[in-house]
C-alpha cells in the first residue's frame, strides 16, 4: 500500500505554483488578479445574502441524494456558532439540483468537525492554494499536481505519482476553496467546491475500486465530507458522507482492544466514522467507532511510544493525528487522556531519533528533516529540538531501545565545542507486523559524528510503485547491514534483539547485538560497542554458516555513504573524509574493500534529498566467500572519528580493540552477544 503522510497537510502547506488559465478546465480566469473574490468584498459579509451568480464557477451537477439524518455537532463543547440556512437547514428539505437566479445563502463559518478534523493553516496558504483550485490545479502535496476539468474524469495523470493518482480521490485538497470561500465571502469558490464533491460522489455511486474506499483516500475523504456537510447542510453530501462512515468503521468493533496490525490510516477512517456518527446523534455507532480508534491508538503506538511504521518520520505523522483525535474527541465530549498519555511517550521516542543536528535520522521513509513548528507544541522535548539547544530541556537517555526495532544513543545532549557528538542507530526487527513505510533494513547501522552524516540510509526517494529506485532503496541491499547471495531467505524468521546494555551514567561503553536469521542455513550476528571514553565504535559481524551443496555463498557487507563524503588512503587504511573531518574505517577479516560511486542507470549508491530528489553517494564494501562445509567468521569494523590534524592509531587483535586518541589508549574486548 502507498501512503502519503504530507498529503494531509494539503490545506496547511502553503502553494507556491501561481495561478494560470488551464485549457479545458471550464473555469479559465484573466483578466482580474483575484476575480471571485472580487464578487463580494470581504469587509462586507452581510452582502453575501444575494451574491450574483457566476457561471463560470456555479454550474453545479444534478444530485442525487435522498433524505439523512442532519449533520450538526451534537454534544459539542465547540460547536459552530454559525446560525446561516446553509449550516442549519435539515437535509430533507430539497436535493441540491442545478442553481437559480438565488443561491443558497454562504455560510459564514466553517463548522467545527471542519476545524477539528481538518483545520485550515496560514490564510495566505489557503488563499493560494484556492486560487490554484480555481485555475484548475490540485496540489497533491509531494505527490504532483492534478489538473482539473470542469469535470474531472478522477483517472492517474503525468503529473502526479502513484499516491497522487489515488489522492484525487481524498477530496482533502479541495477544502481550500471552501475554507477561502466563507473567509471572504466568494460564492465562486464555494460552488466550484460543491460542485466537484458533487462530481465525485455521483461518479461513485455504485461499486468502488479498492484504492477509491480503501487506505488513507477514503479516511480523509469521510472526514472532508463531514466538515463540507456540516458548513453547506447539503443533503447529497451528507448522505455520502454517511455512507463513508459505515464503510469506514466497517465490521470493526475492537472495543478498545490493540489493534495489531493498524497503521496510521486505520486511525484516519475511524476518526472520520466517529465525528460522523457523533454529528447525527447516532450513539451506539459512535462508542463503537471510539472503540475503535483507542485500539486502532494502542496499536499503532508502542507501549514505549515507538512508532510500528519502521519510520520515525510516521511518528511525527502519528502526532498529527492523535491532535486530531484529541480535537474530534472534544468536539464529540469524549475523554482522551489515554491519547494524550500514548502522544507523551512519542515524543521521547522522537526526541532520542534527532541528530545532532536536530534532524531526524533518516530510517525507513524518513527524509533527514527539522522538527515542524506543530510538532508537539509546548513540550520539553521538542522546543529543545526545535531551537537547536536554546530552549526547553533534552530527554536524560544517552542510550535508548524501542519495541518499534530501534536503538538510539549518543554521547551527550551537550557536547561541547570541539567534543565528541556522536549520535548512531542500529535497527532491528518490530515487536508488530511491519508497514509499507518500513525498509529491509534489519542490523542497519548510521553513524553522525563531527557534525557529519557518515553511514547513511536512503531514505523513501518517492512513494511511485513502477519506480526501480524506490523498489531497491527498500531493499536489504540499500542500507548499511549486509546480504547473502545465493541463498533463501525467510523474512518472518526477523532480525531479533540479544542484548541491549549501557553504562552511559558512569561514560561507560554501550553493548547492543542483533541476530539475523533470515538467511537459509546462514545467521548473522551483528554486535555494536560505542566506546564513550574515547570516541569510537566498534562493529562485529559474526557468521555461522551450515553445511550447502552450493559454491558460491557470499556474505557481502555495505556501509552506505552519503553525498559529499570523499575518501583517502592512511597508513593502509581507509578513511572517509569531509572538509577537515575524518572518519577511519579499520578492519580485520576476510575480504578487501571496494567502493562503488552511484552512476546512472544503476540504483546502487543513491540517496535522498528532498522529497523525489535523487542523490549520488556511495557503497564502501566487503565480501565474505563461504566455503560449502560449516564455518564461522568474525569480520570486525572500527569506526573513529577524528579531525584532519588527529591520529588515532587503531590495533585489532584477536579478541580485541586498542585505540589511542590525544595521548590516551584504550583496550576493549570485541563485542559479542
Amino acid at each position: 500500500m502507498e501512503r502519503m503522510w504530507l498529503v494531509r497537510r494539503s490545506v496547511r502547506t502553503a502553494v507556491t505554483t501561481s495561478v494560470v488559465a488551464v485549457a479545458g478546465a471550464g473555469i479559465l480566469l484573466s483578466g482580474l488578479a483575484n476575480p471571485a473574490e472580487a464578487v463580494v468584498p470581504a469587509a462586507d459579509p452581510t452582502a453575501s445574502a444575494t451574491p450574483t451568480p457566476t457561471a463560470s464557477a456555479s454550474s453545479t451537477p444534478s444530485a442525487t441524494a435522498s433524505a439523512t439524518p442532519s449533520v450538526s455537532p451534537t454534544t459539542s463543547p465547540s460547536t459552530s456558532p454559525t446560525a446561516s440556512a446553509a449550516d442549519s437547514a435539515s437535509p430533507a428539505s430539497s436535493p441540491a439540483a442545478t442553481p437559480t437566479s438565488t443561491p443558497v445563502p454562504l455560510p459564514t463559518e466553517i463548522g467545527s468537525w471542519c476545524r477539528a478534523l481538518l483545520p485550515p493553516g496560514p490564510t495566505n496558504s489557503v488563499k493560494t492554494a484556492a486560487w490554484n483550485l480555481m485555475g484548475g490545479k490540485a496540489t497533491m502535496s509531494q505527490g504532483g499536481t492534478y489538473l482539473l476539468a470542469e469535470h474531472p474524469n478522477w483517472q492517474p495523470q503525468a503529473g502526479t505519482d502513484t499516491s497522487g493518482d489515488r489522492h484525487v480521490n481524498s477530496l482533502n485538497w479541495a477544502l481550500p476553496l471552501l475554507y477561502r470561500g466563507v473567509q471572504v465571502q466568494s460564492q465562486p469558490m464555494i460552488d466550484r467546491f460543491r460542485t466537484l464533491l458533487t462530481y465525485w460522489i455521483n461518479d461513485h455511486q455504485g461499486k468502488r475500486a479498492y484504492w477509491v474506499d480503501g487506505s488513507i483516500y477514503g479516511g480523509l475523504r469521510t472526514q472532508t465530507l463531514l466538515c463540507a456537510a456540516q458548513t453547506l447542510g447539503d443533503p447529497l453530501i451528507v448522505n455520502a458522507a454517511l455512507r463513508d462512515a459505515r464503510t469506514m468503521i466497517g465490521s470493526r468493533n475492537s472495543q478498545g482492544n490493540a489493534v495489531i496490525g493498524a497503521n496510521n490510516t486505520d486511525l484516519i477512517r475511524q476518526t472520520g466514522a466517529l465525528g460522523v456518527f457523533c454529528s447525527i446523534g447516532d450513539t451506539a455507532n459512535r462508542d463503537r467507532a471510539w472503540g475503535n480508534v483507542l485500539g486502532v491508538t494502542r496499536g499503532i503506538i508502542q507501549g514505549d511510544g515507538s512508532d510500528v511504521e519502521g519510520s520515525p518520520g510516521y511518528a511525527i505523522y502519528d502526532e498529527n493525528i492523535l491532535q486530531d483525535v484529541e480535537r474530534a474527541a472534544a468536539t464529540c465530549g469524549i475523554p482522551a487522556g489515554e491519547v494524550t498519555e500514548l502522544k507523551g511517550r512519542l515524543y521521547d521516542f522522537v526526541s532520542t531519533a534527532t541528530r545532532p543536528d536536530y534532524k531526524l535520522v533518516s530510517i525507513g521513509d524518513t527524509i533527514n528533516q527539522r522538527l515542524s513548528n506543530s510538532f508537539a507544541p509546548g513540550d520539553p522535548r521538542a522546543d529543545w529540538l526545535r531551537s537547536a539547544g536554546s530552549a526547553g530541556a533534552p530527554p536524560s537517555m544517552l542510550y535508548s531501545y524501542y519495541d518499534g526495532g530501534y536503538v538510539f544513543a549518543r554521547a551527550g545532549w551537550n557536547p561541547q565545542p570541539g567534543g565528541a557528538d556522536t549520535f548512531y542507530s542500529l535497527r532491528y526487527s518490530s515487536q508488530r507486523p511491519n508497514t509499507p513505510h518500513a525498509h529491509d533494513d534489519g542490523a542497519a547501522l548510521t553513524l553522525y559524528s563531527r557534525g557529519v552524516e557518515w553511514i547513511g540510509d536512503p531514505g523513501p526517494y518517492r512513494y511511485e510503485n513502477g519506480s526501480e529506485l524506490r523498489i531497491f532503496m527498500r531493499s536489504r541491499n540499500a542500507h548499511s547491514s549486509f546480504t547473502v547471495s545465493n541463498v533463501a531467505r525467510t523474512k518472518s524468521n526477523k532480525v531479533t534483539k540479544l542484548v541491549t546494555t549501557s553504562d552511559w551514567p558512569k561514560g561507560g561503553n554501550d553493548n547492543t547485538c542483533v541476530r539475523d536469521s533470515t538467511w537459509s542455513n546462514v545467521v548473522v550476528t551483528r554486535c555494536v560497542t560505542y566506546v564513550r571514553s574515547i570516541d569510537a565504535v566498534i562493529v562485529t559481524d559474526q557468521v555461522n554458516a551450515g553445511k550447502s551443496s552450493k559454491r558460491n555463498r557470499v556474505v557481502t557487507q555495505r556501509w552506505q555513504l552519503p553525498p559529499g563524503i570523499g575518501a583517502e588512503q592512511v597508513n593502509g587504511g581507509f578513511a572517509l573524509a569531509k572538509e577537515d573531518k575524518r572518519l577511519d574505517v579499520v578492519k580485520a577479516g576476510d575480504g578487501g574493500w571496494s567502493v562503488k560511486t552511484a552512476k546512472p542507470g544503476s540504483s546502487v549508491g543513491w540517496f535522498t534529498g528532498a522529497w523525489g530528489e535523487r542523490l549520488q553517494g556511495a557503497v564502501l564494501m566487503r565480501e565474505l566467500r563461504l566455503p560449502k562445509g560449516a564455518s564461522s567468521h568474525t569480520e570486525v569494523t572500527v569506526f573513529v572519528p577524528r579531525t584532519a590534524a588527529e591520529s588515532t592509531p587503531v590495533t585489532i587483535n584477536g579478541d580485541s580493540v586498542t585505540i589511542t586518541r590525544g595521548g590516551t589508549t584504550i583496550t576493549t574486548a570485541l563485542p559479542r552477544p
